[in-house]
């Protein structure tokens, strides 16, 4: 079954439940995932989009690499 990630997620909350996303996230670019006091205050009300927005990495990209490393990523109803 494919870990699910959802989109309302913050990213605490992805890195809490898939400790294995975050070199994923590194990659794209979201290296704050690797700071324990910044994914303690911001990523504890950042998701993916947001992210994503500040960035300046179009969320398909990110879609698409948590994709190719097995994870399902749904959209929010």
């Amino acid at each position: 079954m494919a870990k699910q990630i959802k989109l309302s997620q913050t990213v605490y909350e992805l890195v809490t439940a898939y400790p294995e996303v975050v070199p994923v996230l590194v990659e794209i670019g979201l290296d704050g995932v690797t700071n324990p006091a910044l994914l303690n205050t911001a990523g504890r009300f950042m998701a993916l989009p947001k992210g994503a927005k500040m960035k300046q990495i179009p969320l398909t990209t990110i879609i698409a690499s948590l994709e190719a490393q097995g994870f399902e990523v749904l959209a929010d109803e």
